[in-house]
């Protein structure tokens, strides 16, 4: 898994991957623009722009 750039404070996160192998890797921005740009561009078979890191680690807020 490839976090291009670390961005704690990013809004719009790329995130590319394939259907066996799941989000391999993430590209944070700011610019909404520049993030559905990176996401037309991409080659790999899955892709998408969210507004959540999915390959940030998880908190488990269960007790």
């Amino acid at each position: 898994m490839t976090n291009a750039n670390t961005n704690p404070t990013a809004k719009y996160y790329v995130c590319e991957g394939s259907a066996d192998a799941g989000v391999t890797k993430v590209t944070p921005t700011d610019d909404p623009e520049k993030a559905l740009q990176v996401a037309q561009v991409s080659t790999e078979k899955v892709h998408f722009v969210s507004t959540v890191n999915p390959l940030a680690s998880e908190v488990d807020d269960e007790v």
